[in-house]
């Protein structure tokens, strides 16, 4: 066996998995337990090394353990609504139940391994919704598979009454009533070849449905395409009694799929059994097609509410620009670490290295796919991770200062360090929760790798760093310790600039509010109000379509709405040709623009994913993607969205509350707000729109905003429970404390996500430009609005603003020891 199957097999043995679980959770609260350095260091080791070995596994190879969401590797997704049915007789709604949505999934599973799709992923989301993945699909696939999926293929078979021919046209343009009956207008082509209409009025009772089909199967009479019926036992009585008493030559029966009329014979002989046909099918394939959809029928209705084909050449260029960009940006910080922080700077990247074999383990044991969002996920986190190694440095060097001993100062500054770790990255955790519980599927893949990636950066920052540092110390490898220090102790009267700080902000405030409601619909994109994005990517060696050209093409095209066109050209990726326009248009742009442009139809051999032989079939070698969204999915995405941050700013509210006082609280929320709406505003009003990626973004800025706040405002209730003098003072002496650390965290972030609008192509531009936006926002925010904002309140209330956190320490300190 080797290497690689042994670790597979390993870490996907549940029994394994939940023993080497449990043992690491016992050694971490073993961790916390123990008051000896020395057992804290072998244990805090063996838990990093299991944890480490454990994720190693998992990723073991990792071009299997590691899945690729459609935006990295190329493929097709669909977001599907499951219609409720309606009772026949009284027009009243049928409430969709778990049984509905399992039938539902059960019949696409069995639909779609039918057709030979290959791999996808089938997932339930909310009450009505299920959610499609098909990586690797071909884009030339999606339109099959969309006709499969909305093919609802319900069989019925009903009675005509006798007087149709003199009724039914007036019953269908409801000159009459006939109770118990319902007109239907039939087209097709008889037996000359001539197209013909006639009206038949139908009773209301399915005399036989999709339940009583047991096969159905292609076949050919002469020139007729068929499929053939046979029914089960049950079926056939029930067909039986149907006929047994009508009169063979005049009597008919009507077979109808998906509540139209097919075929409507002439009964021949009475009484029929279980075999039968249904005629019409134009080719033995599309029999074929019928035959399987009759086999597999869906009790309700599926709506396309979102459907994204990507092409594998997109997901590459993306992969490309998400890694380059990362890369740069990390190698960035990575050096600034390392420069500034010297021995210690080594040590927090070694930290960061154990994080990241944490995050990708972690991914890849519990299989959670990487998506694009999900790639700026990690980044970010890492970044958050940079943020807490600075925190704890910076609080190294006040202890070293003031003359303590390394060891002395190493354990105090973690101790002091650790409360604001805590609550800055459980704010984020808790943004990150509700995202994944209430925003689109579109982003979960961001809100996943946001949890796993604070955990195991939390993990890294406090327990990794501070082993490797014990054993620096007890080895004695580390005697010493110098950190460069370019932003010395400041004493700015930073609360004295308040009036002129609210001012500016109210001033902005105004701006960002009124560039929305000026845009209006114009700044929401088409995540929220619906249609289609269709994306032409062009390789890095040939010649792009110019968007001059590609207007001029379209320009005589009539079309729903006009077409919005932009290009683009990616470093190291090649050049893309992006079309925003109505869903109806979608495909007449498309052949447009490819019958108009040579480059648009060059086609390339396929080849099979597994064995690299040539299929037969051909491909453009210049992809499109396509990305589009009903305009009520659009309506239900931008109402979701609402609630999520609604409720995540709420979330934090209530943390603040619980952690500190109402009136840091009320600092931290205000700042919040603050930070989103600026971020949100000034990105509408420089031209940009909001997709359902920036509700990712705004968390992640609501999260970032209350780190910063919380750090400032930790330090702040430090100083007044420990040292004497005018509060407003205090609070000056706190926020110049941490400057530093703002300034440091917020420059690394910056120039990491800076990069990564710069380098990171269209896909990522959008939101990491919100996101640049936010952490510029919310470093001001920390100091001039949350602050001063405590302090209006504690003084508006005529409150003793220390009086309120001696006691509220007072009141933590007796339950903790009751």
């Amino acid at each position: 066996m080797t290497s690689s199957l042994l670790a597979l097999q390993i870490v996907s043995d549940p029994l394994v998995l939940f023993l080497s679980g449990l043992s690491l959770l016992i050694l971490f609260i073993w961790y916390f337990a123990t008051e000896s350095d020395r057992r804290k260091r072998n244990i805090g080791s063996i838990l990093v090394l299991g944890l480490c070995t454990l994720c190693i596994l998992a990723l073991i190879p990792p071009s299997k353990t590691l899945q690729g969401g459609i935006d990295i590797v190329g493929g097709s997704a669909f977001t599907l609504r499951v219609q409720p049915n309606v009772d026949p007789d009284t027009n009243e709604v049928i409430p969709l139940t778990d049984r509905d949505m399992d039938n539902a999934i059960e019949t696409i599973q069995k639909r779609l391994d039918s057709a030979g799709t290959g791999d996808l992923s089938i997932a339930k989301s909310g009450d009505d919704t299920i959610i499609l993945q098909m990586p690797g699909m071909e884009p030339e696939a999606a339109e099959e598979i969309r006709e499969i999926l909305q093919k609802v293929a319900k069989l019925e078979l009903r009675e005509v009454n006798p007087q149709s021919q003199m009724l039914a046209k007036q019953v269908y343009d409801g000159e009459e009533v006939i109770p118990g009956f319902k007109a239907y207008k039939h087209e097709g082509v008889n037996r000359e070849g001539d197209p013909f209409t006639e009206y038949l009025l139908l009773n209301n009772r399915t005399a036989i449905d999709g339940a009583d089909i047991a096969d159905a199967w292609p076949q050919t009479q002469g020139t007729d395409h068929q499929v053939g019926i046979k029914l089960t036992g049950a079926g056939g009585e029930k067909m039986t009694n149907l006929t047994k008493d009508m009169t063979a030559g005049s009597d008919r029966i009507a077979v109808l799929l998906d509540d139209v009329v097919i075929t409507a014979p002439v009964v021949q002989t009475t009484p029929l059994g279980k075999n039968f046909v249904i005629q019409g099918q134009d080719s033995f394939e599309e029999a074929g097609t019928l035959a399987s959809q009759l086999l597999n029928p869906l009790e309700n209705a599926l709506v396309i509410d979102e459907e994204r084909t990507v092409s594998p050449s997109l997901g590459e260029a993306v992969v490309k620009q998400g890694i380059t960009s990362a890369a740069i940006g990390l190698a960035i910080t990575a050096v600034f670490i390392l420069i500034y922080y010297r021995t210690a700077g080594l040590i927090a990247l070694t930290a960061l290295a154990v994080n990241s074999v944490l995050i990708f383990g972690a991914m890849a044991m519990f299989g959670f796919t990487f998506t694009l969002p999900g790639i700026a996920g990690i980044i970010l986190t890492i970044g958050m991770a940079v943020d807490a190694n600075v925190l704890i440095y910076e609080r190294l060097r006040e202890e070293l200062s003031s003359g303590k001993s390394l060891k002395t100062a190493i354990d105090t500054a973690y101790e002091k360090a650790f409360s604001a770790i805590f609550d800055s990255n459980t704010t984020s955790l808790l943004t990150a929760v509700i995202l994944f519980w209430k925003a689109s599927s579109t982003v979960a893949g961001f809100a996943v790798t946001l949890t796993v990636g604070l955990l195991g950066s939390m993990f890294s920052a406090i327990l990794v760093t501070r082993v490797l540092f014990r054993w620096a110390l007890d080895t004695g490898a580390l005697k010493n310790l110098s950190l460069l220090n370019i932003f010395r102790s400041t004493n700015w009267d930073f609360l004295g600039k308040r009036k002129a700080a609210f001012a500016l902000s109210t001033l902005l405030f105004l701006a960002a509010v009124g560039g929305f409601a000026w845009k209006q619909k114009d700044a929401l994109g088409v995540d929220f109000t619906g249609g289609s994005i269709l994306t032409f990517t062009f390789p890095q060696d040939s010649k792009g379509v110019r968007q001059a050209e590609a207007e001029k093409a379209l320009q005589d095209l009539d079309t729903e709405s006009k077409p919005i066109i932009q290009e683009e050209n990616v470093p190291n990726s090649g050049e893309l040709l992006t079309i925003r326009c109505s869903t109806a248009d979608t495909t007449r742009i498309e052949d447009t623009l490819r019958s108009a442009f040579p480059v648009l139809q060059e086609r390339t051999p396929t080849l099979d994913r597994d064995t690299g032989k040539d299929t037969g079939k051909t491909n453009y070698v210049v992809d499109a993607s396509t990305d589009t969204v009903s305009a009520t999915a659009g309506s239900a995405f931008l109402i979701n969205s609402s609630i999520a941050l609604g409720l995540g700013l709420i979330a934090i509210l209530i943390y603040i509350s619980i952690r500190f006082e109402f009136s840091f609280a009320l600092g931290a929320f205000v700042a919040v707000v603050h930070d989103v709406v600026l971020a949100v505003g000034l990105v509408v009003l420089f031209g940009g729109e909001l997709s359902l990626i920036h509700v990712g973004a705004i968390l992640t800025i609501a999260g970032y905003s209350i780190n910063d706040t919380i750090i400032v405002f930790d330090r702040i209730r430090e100083s007044l429970l420990t040292e004497r003098g005018n509060i407003k003072d205090l609070m000056n002496q706190a926020i110049n404390a941490t400057l530093s650390r703002t300034l440091l965290t917020s420059l690394t972030t910056i120039t990491t996500v800076a990069i990564l609008a710069i380098f990171g192509g269209a896909a990522l531009r959008d939101f990491s430009t919100m996101i640049l936006v936010g952490l510029v926002v919310g470093t001001y925010s920390s100091i001039f609005v949350a602050a001063p904002v405590v302090l209006w309140w504690s003084r508006g209330k005529g409150r003793n603003l220390r009086r309120e956190v001696l006691d509220a320490s007072l009141a933590g300190e007796t339950a903790a020891n009751t």
